[in-house]
């Protein structure tokens, strides 16, 4: 009932800020244009439904184009992006924590120093690097490792998700440390030590499985802050993302379509996930 109660606050949220443009051109006027808002709401909604019947008018193109498969592709395309980087930030992010968590203490705190001033590091940056060294390694070698913009129906992955996940990674790493080293103040490490176990195992075995649970929450964060990055990766990287396709088609039906498809893959993914890490807590205290 929670989950059902929390998507329908979400959807009705997302419906109601679909048609928020109209206020605000209202209010810049000194006006309140209510009954277009509510009007333009009503006009959504209707043509939600059928689903395949959906439409877009391409202001570029000044033509209108399907849903399905033009607008659906430009989804899909933006969702592996997405989804790769934050599989990639969580996986590097939990291993680099775990070598971490093996080393001494000052040399842990210089990390975390070292993490505080790379998170400043602005996403922009980032990526004209990435595609400068692309363009030095192949005038160096005439190896072209991948392309630095996509052209016609052309697809790259693994260079705009890595500068996507760069900086989520950054700050993934330093929220795991900081979870791990309030695990590792925890009596059960205490009595871990006192019973003879070696720090590899502790780290990896007692810690890990208590901590991989806030890294899990704290990952939510982390998505948000992919998602605020994805339209400039699209943009440098000229990627047929929904996002770039957006911004030069933003209406309501458009808006209300590219979040729900980024919300419900997100909301199913972290629903399960909180089940499964509360289950499993559920049955170890039981038992």
């Amino acid at each position: 009932m929670k989950a059902l109660l929390n998507i329908l606050m979400a959807i009705s949220g997302i419906i109601l800020a679909g048609s928020l443009p109209i206020l605000i051109a209202g209010w810049l006027l000194g006006e309140w244009r209510w009954q277009a808002y509510f009007e333009s709401i009503r006009t959504t909604l209707e043509g939600l439904w059928p689903i395949g019947e959906i439409a877009f008018f391409n202001y570029r193109a000044g033509q209108e184009i399907a849903l399905f498969p033009n607008v659906s592709a430009y989804i899909v395309y933006s969702l592996e992006i997405l989804f790769m980087a934050l599989i990639a930030a969580v996986a590097v992010s939990l291993v680099l924590t775990v070598v971490t968590m093996l080393l001494a203490e000052k040399v842990r705190e210089r990390v975390k120093m070292a993490l505080y001033f790379l998170e400043s590091i602005p996403d922009l940056l980032i990526i004209m690097l990435a595609q400068l060294l692309v363009i030095v390694f192949f005038k160096q070698t005439g190896i072209l490792i991948s392309k630095i913009a996509v052209a016609g129906d052309d697809r790259i992955y693994w260079l705009p998700a890595l500068c996507l996940a760069i900086l989520p990674t950054i700050q993934l790493y330093r929220l795991s440390m900081l979870t791990f080293q309030e695990e590792e103040r925890q009596m059960y490490v205490e009595l871990a030590r006192a019973l003879g176990f070696s720090k590899v195992y502790i780290v990896l075995v007692h810690m890990f499985r208590n901590a991989i649970i806030s890294v899990f929450f704290q990952s939510k964060k982390t998505m948000w802050f992919m998602l605020s990055n994805l339209f400039v990766l699209e943009l440098m990287f000229n990627l047929p993302g929904i996002m770039l396709f957006l911004s030069g088609n933003m209406h309501p039906m458009g808006f209300l379509v590219a979040i729900f498809s980024f919300f419900l893959p997100m909301f199913l993914l972290y629903s399960f996930g909180e089940w499964f890490f509360i289950s499993r807590r559920h049955k170890k205290a039981v038992a």
